[in-house]
């Protein structure tokens, strides 16, 4: 019976959450003639929003740890780990002034797409090898000057909880070209949100900003430093879960 009760909420969330981005994103289109930073406060309604849907219509709660880890100067990197679209769907509320490192493809998605254009997102067409990342360096450079926060996922793409990671180097040579301070994000997302999949399971998502890596570390070393802290507290915050 409990999990005929989970799915039908399933249902109901996926029906209402799109309803939600519609009514939103579509209502405030006027909001494009807003300059880039005003118009923000649209995502962040929409994940407020979402925050409140997932705990009254599938029963998951969000608990964010970690806040004053944030630099109070603006203009610095979140580098996050990626098991669930529930990141997407919450970052702005967390972060003031974000704008995302995201697939291309990402911007031809009906509204959301103009959204991601209009922010000044940044967009990565993984076909073009290192003019893509040539690209990024520099957009990356100009929103970071301009008092925007940038979110990146360094495996590139949502993983399971507890896999093996994949860390790419696009993160590292934004580190050394940029020299802001990047602040690792674990979470547990997965657990509750999972990668394609439907479901929704009840329970407690932690997201935990640990303290920021200032700039100045060689390459291999902050690679290094970034992996382990985000992996290390990721893999604690599964650990309660793993004995229910």
């Amino acid at each position: 019976m409990k999990n005929i009760i989970m799915w039908i909420r399933s249902l109901i969330f996926c029906v209402v959450f799109y309803l939600h981005a519609l009514l939103v994103m579509g209502g405030l289109l006027w909001t494009f003639v807003m300059p880039r930073k005003t118009m923000l406060f649209v995502p962040r309604w929409w994940c407020i929003g979402n925050r409140f849907l997932l705990r009254w219509i599938v029963g998951i709660k969000v608990e964010i740890k970690g806040l004053e880890n944030l630099p109070k100067k603006q203009g610095y990197i979140v580098a996050s780990k990626h098991q669930s679209a529930m990141e997407t769907a919450l970052l702005h509320m967390m972060v003031p002034n974000t704008i995302y490192v995201l697939k291309q493809s990402l911007l031809f998605l009906p509204i959301a797409g103009l959204y991601f254009i209009k922010t000044g997102c940044i967009a990565i067409d993984r076909d073009k090898g290192s003019a893509s990342l040539k690209k990024m360096l520099e957009i990356s450079q100009k929103r970071l000057k301009d008092g925007f926060n940038i979110i990146i996922f360094p495996e590139g793409t949502r993983t399971k909880p507890g896999s093996k990671p994949n860390y790419h180097s696009g993160i590292s040579l934004i580190y050394k070209q940029c020299k802001v301070p990047v602040v690792p994000m674990a979470l547990n997302t997965g657990c509750f949100w999972p990668k394609n999949s439907f479901k929704r399971i009840p329970g407690t998502a932690t997201f935990q900003f640990l303290p920021p890596i200032e700039p100045g570390l060689d390459k291999n070393v902050f690679m290094e430093t970034l992996q382990d802290q985000i992996e290390s507290h990721s893999n604690e915050l599964l650990k309660p879960l793993a004995n229910k």
